[in-house]
């Protein structure tokens, strides 16, 4: 689909940026989502839709969540590449040792064949997951806005990989019980298989959380990508519920317009009334001065001059003849 047209800039600089534009507002700057962050993404939904024909309308939320997508991808490669795997190069060159000298130690043995497989295919892995590594610090370093996707695939890849890894050492440890005459060589190796587990069990929680306590670093990145679950949530159902009742927002909004034709209300303040006339209409918790204050906010962001004090006598009107007692 195409891109939906962004919203209008911002009018002031000292303004906090819309969430379409490159300079969007950072979600992971502040510890909840707050109410005006979720207005504001509904709202460039709404005025999105309303520049896009509904046949290309399905894409509208991948393409709003990018830029908070890719915060949330950008701190987890930065956790993944970064304070996570500092000692994985040590621990790796250690395996590497002592996986050789214990596929030494049984090479007469034809019996261990299947621990010999699995260490090889470990170190092979293993491998494969340096190597990962190191491509998604280029990436970070070459597409921290993720806008080609490189980072978000060097992350996923490194991810995979991090879960492959989990399940082969797990294997080669319950294999290992399978040979007790061998139990004396085993000590070194294990232990070296549960350092490097140790570092994969730290990624792990970025993608599994659990209740168990966790880095700081794994907490913050697991705090931002619930976040950017709990905007699209919350902004999608609130965007796509004012767009169900648009006829009726649209009728409660033309019937207070006076002096002044429907078609000649901007695309950006029709967007601004239906939500304000929603809150008013089909919210009664939130008081209409505040809804219509807030209303007049993003007008003062989003639209021209003259919208505030459109915008605030429309929805004062809408509040003094139809919001419900």
């Amino acid at each position: 689909m195409k891109r939906p047209v962004p919203l209008p800039a911002w009018r002031n600089s000292s303004s906090t940026p819309c969430p379409g534009n490159k300079a969007h507002p950072s979600l992971f700057s502040i510890a909840m989502l707050s109410r005006n962050q979720i207005r504001q993404t509904a709202l460039q939904y709404l005025y999105a839709a309303s520049q896009t024909p509904e046949t290309e309308q399905e894409g509208i939320w991948d393409i709003l969540m990018e830029p908070f997508r890719g915060d949330y991808c950008k701190l987890k490669a930065k956790a993944v590449s970064g304070h996570l795997t500092r000692d994985y190069p040590d621990k790796l060159r250690l395996f590497i040792t002592r996986a050789r000298e214990t596929a030494d130690k049984l090479q007469q043995d034809p019996l261990t064949l299947p621990v010999r497989d699995q260490l090889q295919d470990l170190l092979t892995k293993e491998g494969e997951f340096n190597a990962a590594l190191l491509r998604l610090k280029k990436a970070l370093h070459e597409d921290p806005a993720n806008d080609k996707g490189s980072l978000s695939a060097a992350c996923d890849a490194a991810q995979e990989l991090n879960t492959a890894l989990m399940q082969m050492r797990r294997r080669l440890l319950d294999t290992l019980k399978d040979f007790p005459a061998y139990n004396a060589i085993w000590p070194s190796l294990i232990s070296s298989c549960r350092k490097l587990q140790e570092i994969n069990d730290r990624i792990n929680c970025l993608i599994h959380p659990d209740d168990r306590p966790s880095l700081t670093e794994i907490k913050k990145v697991v705090e931002a990508g619930r976040d950017a679950d709990e905007l699209y949530r919350e902004a999608k159902t609130l965007g796509e519920d004012i767009l169900r009742r648009r006829d009726g927002l649209d009728a409660a909004i033309d019937s207070t317009l006076e002096n002044y034709s429907p078609e000649r209300v901007s695309a950006i303040d029709r967007a601004i009334l239906r939500l304000g006339a929603y809150e008013l209409l089909h919210r009664k918790d939130l008081p209409a001065p505040i809804v219509i204050s807030e209303a007049i906010r993003l007008s003062e962001r989003f639209s021209s001059a003259e919208s505030p004090r459109f915008v605030n006598g429309v929805l004062a009107g809408i509040s003094k003849t139809q919001r419900p007692a």
